[in-house]
């Protein structure tokens, strides 16, 4: 809602601690209607003129707590176009979110783990709702690169890698507007799995199909282009699952 004259103001440690602040006071809850707070709203609106006054800028007087919805309702009086913005779930600064009872409950982790073509993509189907976050190796990687299922280029393996490692520090530090968190992985090794989940704080689901199930699941996929390599990755998974 700023303007870029006041992006160095958001920037700064001193805004930093008081919008931390100001959150602290209220509990995380919007002084309006009270739902999940989610920005630190100035009721004298921030303008090139004022933006040197501490007073304005951070007086406690001048701010409070809004969700995103009171504070879209507060700017469309100035700006009209803001009622494009899509409506959000609302996670409070402490990995909060309010239920449609207004119960406060935990954004939950959920990892996923399982042999290939053990069925951990359907599994997530079947039990996500919309708007949920889905990590996924595969996934990711066919988004970067558009090739087919189970084809991440070599050369993007690290990006790929990457970008969920990014998407897993925006998980621990509770930045993911979602109330489920769903993460695919492999892993065939329980400490490997215990070191993600405890990392994450993550529910771990482990997806046991045995190796029969699992090829017939591969020779049946018509979407799997390579299915001779993918067998041989499978048969690794047990192997180091066996290890």
């Amino acid at each position: 809602m700023a303007g870029i004259f006041a992006k160095q103001i958001y920037n700064s440690k001193r805004w930093i601690t008081k919008r931390e602040y100001i959150f602290s006071k209220t509990f995380g809850i919007c002084e309006r209607c009270g739902r999940p707070g989610e920005e630190v709203h100035h009721k004298i609106y921030l303008t090139p003129e004022n933006i040197h006054d501490p007073g304005i800028v951070y007086g406690e007087d001048n701010l409070e707590l809004l969700c995103r919805d009171c504070h879209f309702d507060e700017h469309r009086k100035t700006n009209p176009l803001s009622n494009n913005f899509k409506k959000r779930v609302g996670i409070t600064n402490n990995g909060m979110y309010f239920d449609d009872e207004g119960n406060p409950q935990p954004v939950k982790c959920w990892l996923v783990c399982g042999a290939p073509a053990s069925g951990k993509t359907a599994f997530v189907l079947g039990c996500m709702d919309q708007g949920d976050l889905i990590v996924d190796f595969n996934q990711i990687g066919q988004a970067l690169s558009l090739c087919g299922k189970d084809e991440v280029p070599d050369n993007l393996i690290e990006t790929v890698a990457g970008v969920i490692d990014y998407l897993y520090r925006l998980i621990i530090d509770g930045k993911v507007d979602a109330r489920n968190i769903w993460i695919i992985a492999s892993l065939p090794k329980d400490k490997e799995r215990e070191l993600i989940a405890e990392r994450l704080n993550a529910f771990v689901i482990s997806i046991d199909t045995d190796i029969e199930s699992c090829i017939a699941n591969i020779m049946n996929d018509n979407e799997c282009t390579d299915k001779k390599l993918k067998v041989e990755i499978l048969k690794n998974y047990f192997r180091n699952r066996k290890a």
